[in-house]
Order: structure tokens, then sequence, then C-alpha cells
């Protein structure tokens, strides 16, 4: 608390003594909001946003989102509805992508999105306000402040009711009681869909209907193989709502505290390995690359029947795809980061027919090599 009293005190100076007072550089609940610069606006009173004191007085939900992100585009029709009931009162809906407004424009042709919209944004507004993942949600009060960064589908008109009748936000300082905080937290519940969402940060994770392999693959970065014991397979069958939060000077220990998490609630043992195997790897074709157009910023990953469309990244997609197709590692060493722009057709299983697709779409082959691979294994606690 004394810590709190200390940051309101130095507001109510900086506000005294006339002189503007330096917003944070990162989002932050409580704190004023990071200064924003949004320099293209679609369905705006203006053309651009140059601050905060352009919404002074309104209460503001910056919607982080992309039209390749499926549970983006599922939150419109929701976010369209809160924006319609708010429709005559000070609240602002912000879309904000870092996709082409030529893109964006495309997509709404056929997507009706209401609120602003801000295109081509840059990438120091994704990273003050704590984009980890899409979509993102940060609702900012009437003073400029931050007051929430609600969970996907978490944002509701009576929390915005409340921020226009001057309430503090469900999770700033001012609304928990006098007990602390919690400093550490892990919550693991089943959930009853598949195809959820997922918010990264360097030490916390909140996802919703997440298989335990990607939440792995977060605590471990690339993984090549998983060896499921059979007793383990229903419980990494199954999907999960997950909550992980330590403090970020506690970053170095989310594995352990994950690990000691998944070992409490389902009874899993999780051991990484390092092995010698042969697997397949991807690499460069002589002539080089074919088709592959670069860009300037990633995008997203789909898979349209048989094709496969990158629309910014890099060959690892390719990769991930096979491993997928072949059930077997598939490593990329074709040295090339990206991030790129491609199709790649494959209409087959067969890794020969495969090579042969990839060196005619892409310029790149597929080859049969011993390497050192990742291995986690999954086993139950007897």
């Amino acid at each position: 608390m004394k810590k709190f009293f200390f940051i309101v005190w130095v507001l109510a100076l900086a506000a005294c003594s006339g002189e503007p007072l330096e917003r944070p550089k990162l989002a932050k609940k409580g704190l004023p909001a990071p200064e924003i610069s949004l320099k293209k606006l679609i369905g705006a009173p203006a053309t651009e946003l140059k601050g905060w004191e352009e919404l002074k007085g309104k209460v503001v939900v910056l919607e982080f989102w992309a039209t390749w992100c499926e549970p983006c585009v599922d939150a419109i029709p929701m976010l369209n509805r809160l924006a319609e009931r708010f429709r005559n009162q000070p609240v602002v809906f912000i879309h904000v992508t870092d996709e082409s407004e030529a893109d964006v424009l495309e997509f709404m042709k056929t997507r009706r999105i209401d609120g602003w919209v801000a295109p081509e944004t840059g990438a120091e507004v994704f990273k003050a306000f704590r984009v980890y993942g899409r979509p993102h949600t940060v609702v900012i009060d009437k003073a400029g402040a931050v007051a929430s960064f609600p969970a996907a589908g978490g944002l509701n008109p009576e929390s915005l009711m409340g921020l226009l009748a001057g309430q503090p936000g469900p999770e700033s300082p001012a609304a928990v009681s006098s007990t602390a905080p919690a400093l550490a937290e892990f919550y693991l519940s089943k959930a009853a869909a598949q195809g959820g969402t997922a918010q990264y940060g360097p030490a916390s994770l909140n996802a919703s209907a997440m298989p335990l392999e990607y939440a792995l693959e977060w605590l471990y970065g690339r993984i090549d193989r998983f060896d499921i014991q059979p007793e383990a397979g229903p419980a990494m069958a199954a999907y999960y709502n997950i909550r992980l939060r330590l403090p970020p000077e506690r970053e170095a220990q989310k594995k352990e505290f994950f690990l000691k998490g998944l070992e409490s609630a389902l009874g899993l043992k999780v051991k990484k390995t390092e092995r010698e195997a042969e697997v397949y790897v991807l690499k460069k074709a002589p002539g080089g690359m074919l088709n592959v157009k670069e860009r300037r910023d990633y995008g997203g990953t789909e898979i349209i029947g048989t094709v496969l469309q990158v629309k910014g990244g890099s060959f690892a997609a390719v990769a991930s795809r096979l491993k997928e197709v072949f059930r077997q590692p598939v490593l990329d060493e074709t040295g090339a980061a990206g991030p790129f722009e491609y199709d790649l057709e494959l209409d087959s299983s067969d890794p020969k027919a495969i090579d042969l697709q990839l060196r005619k779409q892409l310029g790149l082959k597929l080859q049969r090599l011993r390497r050192k691979i990742t291995v986690v294994e999954i086993s139950k606690i007897k």
C-alpha cells in the first residue's frame, strides 16, 4: 500500500506543479496509459490519432486483432453489440492491427466493424500495450489510465458502465481490498470446447481451450517430439483453461512452477531429453527460393484445403505442417528468417512427392538426415 500511495502522491505533485507527467513506456493497471499514436484511422472523425488528449474524458477499448486471427474475427460481433449499446456515450472502440490498410478494407467488405479501425500500426504500440498474442484487449478509463486487460470474452457492459460512472477498473489497484494481491498464480481447468485463445508474457500465460502440448512448447521452446505414455494419454488429449503468473523478476522459475502445477493437478511427470535420431530436414534447393515474396511484417498462417498460405512468416510454418503430415520431427535448416509470403500446395503424404512439390513451388528440398532432437517425455506418476 505504501508504494501505491507514493504513486498517487507523485501524480498529485505533478498536477499541482503544472508539469506534464511522463507516461509509462509499458501499460500497467492503474497507471496512465503509454502514449499512443495511430497514423491511420478508418471510420473515425479524424484520419489519425495523435495522442490521448484527443480522447480526454472518454473510456477507450483498444482491441488488438488481425484478419487472419480466427478468435479475433469471432469476437467482432460481440464488440459490435457493445459499440451499439454505448453509441451515444463517451466510449470509443479502436480495433488496432499491423496489417495494411488495403487488406483491412478488403476484409471489411464482408465483415462490419463498428468503431474505429487503425491499420498499419507500428510495433512500438503493440510492445507498449504488452500484446503477446491476439486478440488482446486493453481498457482505458476516462482519466487516461489503464483500467483492465480483459481476457478473451471478458469485456462486459457492466465494467464499462462502472468506468463511465467513475468507478475503478475491476483489476486496478484502487479496486482491490486491503489484502495484498496474489504474487503468483497457477490455475488449470478442463475446457468444454476446442480452439481457444492465448495471451503470452515473459512470465505469464492466459489461455482458453489450449492443448498441454502448446503450453509445454511455450515453456521449452522448440520441441521436436512428444513421447506420451499410454496412461498419460487422456490428460494430454484434453483441452485446458490455463492461467500462470509470476512476478517478472521470477521469469526463470516459470518452468518449475508450471511443471509442479501439472504434477499436483493431473499427476503428470514431464522430462526433457536430447536424442540423436533420423529426421526430415528442410533445406534450400540448388538455385534458391522460388515464388517467395519478402514482407516487412509478420502475418498469419492458414490452411485452406490442401494449400498452406503464409502471409508473413518463415519456413518454420512448412516444417510444422510437414511434422503434422509425417507425424515425425521436421527441422527447418533453410537459414531464411523471413518474414515471407508464399503458398504451398501439399496434396500427398509421400515424402518423395512432397520433396518434388517443395522444389517446384518454393525452391526447397526435403532430406532424411541424422540430427540431435528435443524430446519431451510425459508419464503418469504412480
